[in-house]
């Protein structure tokens, strides 16, 4: 499965400004919303709401957020890295600096859980992690995204 299919270019952000979990989510929903036409604070409340029971931050400086949203018609996908890191309450206390936000729709528990694995495949890789913090700007980080 590649992850690029469910993902479009202004989904991507190189340089994320957020200083906190709240502000991380809505930066990273805010281009998705944009794209899917959809209210932002919709998904916010989503992805916040699965963040209250527990935190998506999967170790390594990596997060993945990620919500089933009614009436949405494919999966989604953002992805964004903060160069300064930010605390997401990761278990092992690292920062997170690389963000892959996924949405599915509300009945696609099969889909979801492709995503999430296909995506944790992805990040337990460490050199598609130096990847996407060495990539010097959005083409850059398309290009490692894209890479098999």
């Amino acid at each position: 499965m590649d992850l690029t299919e469910f993902l479009a270019d202004e989904c991507v952000l190189p340089a994320m400004t957020a200083g906190s979990k709240t502000e991380a989510v809505a930066e990273l929903a805010a281009p998705l919303a944009a794209h899917l036409g959809l209210n932002p604070s919709v998904l916010v409340d989503i992805l916040m709401a699965r963040e209250a029971l527990g935190s998506t931050a999967v170790g390594n400086g990596c997060a993945v957020p990620h919500g089933k949203v009614p009436g949405l018609a494919a999966p989604v996908l953002a992805v964004g890295r903060s160069p300064a890191g930010l605390d997401f309450d990761a278990a092992d206390n690292e920062l997170c600096k690389l963000f892959f936000l996924i949405l599915t729709p509300e009945g696609g528990a099969c889909l979801h859980l492709k995503l999430l694995a296909q995506t944790a495949k992805r990040i337990r890789d460490p050199n598609f992690r130096a990847g996407l913090l060495a990539a010097p700007d959005l083409p850059g980080m398309l290009q490692v995204l894209a890479a098999p």
